[in-house]
């Protein structure tokens, strides 16, 4: 987690950067009305002049203050012992920081900020290290399969927990189906970024511990689902042999097809920019995460989102690994209309579960490989007992040919 020092330079960093971007919107929005009324009065171009010279001079005393504080913290920082990072995580501190990190992540991660949040393998909220032969023994008790659980966008690895603290890791390691750990990462970041990092995260657990590893399941929830998707994809281009010892893939209300929450959001940044004086409020709608944009088409792929090209819907080694897609809906029908548009207040039905009439869209999945969840909100397939019943099901189910439909 995160040092007191990392919190004071991070936030330190995020009130600078809120400050510029607060001068740049007001700028543009005082230089769109003085351009338009400009051209009408006598010495508008001087006016205008002197307001884009007055905004520069402000910009320079917020950069100049936002240096000399990262300065100021630097030295403290090196004239000062360096404090160990707490082992023990604050549910509470870690859901503000994950929930940061979701909608800005990316620019975290690009400004160096130390609240970014750093990809780790996770057992009770504790940072596990791949390399660790602790982890290997466990594995070897555990009869050799790894359990994966990947959260979705804003969220961390102790937000599978349901309120009485019980997860489905816990229970599914209590019954003897694997060692249960947690991925932690920054979700605002690209999913294809998280997916590469979590493939190079699982081929450096397998190099390590080729002996004690003979299987791992992965299961993610909404955008984690994607990120397992891509790890996939990631590991099948480049040949990892951890992919070797993949046999399952859990997606739960993961929107394979989009999102339609971020698909109006691009519509607003879009009518925003339409017109002169609210152009510099699209920018403050377009400040919407790397990860969150992606959730628009269900984007897991590294090819750019902003082209032509096409996502592949067929599923990575779906000949071989299981893969299998869940989806909610509020309502107590599996279909209709509530299923079909709303589905479980984020993900609708049909994007859950692959389905599209456009068939180069659609997931080929058997039927039985397919599950809808009714009366059941988003966030509840992280905790209710119905989805760990679902999954104890699959698990448990007898391998055979993999079955795609057409």
């Amino acid at each position: 987690m995160k040092t007191r020092m990392d919190w004071l330079q991070g936030t330190a960093r995020l009130a600078g950067d809120g400050l510029l971007g607060a001068v740049d919107t007001i700028e543009g929005m005082h230089l769109a009305i003085v351009d338009g009324v400009s051209r009408f009065v006598p010495f508008g171009s001087v006016v205008s002049r002197i307001t884009g010279f007055t905004y520069a001079r402000v910009r320079d005393v917020a950069q100049v203050t936002r240096r000399t504080t990262d300065g100021a913290l630097a030295l403290l920082e090196r004239n000062t012992s360096r404090e160990p990072a707490n082992e023990r995580v604050n549910p509470s501190q870690l859901a503000w920081l994950s929930a940061l990190n979701g909608a800005i992540g990316d620019h975290l991660e690009s400004n160096a900020n130390p609240l970014a949040i750093a990809m780790r393998l996770c057992r009770e909220g504790r940072e596990l290290d791949p390399r660790s032969p602790d982890l290997g023994a466990s594995l070897a008790a555990a009869g050799g399969t790894l359990l994966v659980f990947v959260h979705g966008l804003g969220m961390n690895d102790l937000q599978w927990r349901d309120a009485r603290g019980d997860s489905f890791g816990a229970r599914l390691e209590a019954e003897g189906f694997g060692l249960a750990t947690h991925l932690r990462y920054n979700s605002g970041r690209r999913i294809s970024a998280n997916g590469r990092d979590l493939s190079r995260l699982l081929q450096t657990l397998h190099e390590t511990h080729a002996a004690a590893l003979r299987r791992i399941v992965l299961v993610g929830h909404s955008m984690g689902g994607l990120v397992c998707r891509a790890a996939c994809m990631h590991a099948q281009r480049h040949g990892f042999n951890w992919a070797g010892a993949l046999d399952q893939v859990f997606c739960l209300g993961t929107p394979h097809l989009g999102a339609p929450l971020e698909r109006w959001g691009g519509s607003l940044s879009a009518l925003l920019a339409a017109a002169p004086f609210t152009r510099p409020l699209a920018t403050i709608a377009e400040t919407r995460s790397a990860g969150v944009k992606d959730l628009r088409e269900g984007w897991a792929s590294d090819v750019d989102r902003d082209n032509d090209a096409s996502q592949d819907s067929d599923l990575p080694f779906a000949g071989r690994v299981r893969w299998h897609v869940a989806a909610a809906t509020l309502s107590a029908r599996a279909t209709g209309a509530r299923a079909r548009w709303i589905g479980d207040g984020l993900v609708p039905v049909p994007s859950a579960l692959g389905e599209d009439e456009d068939p180069r869209r659609m997931l080929r999945l058997a039927a039985d490989r397919r599950h809808v969840f009714t009366a059941l909100g988003h966030m509840d397939l992280l905790v209710d007992a119905r989805v760990h019943a679902r999954l104890r099901e699959w698990i448990t189910a007898p391998r055979r040919a993999s079955r795609q439909t057409l």
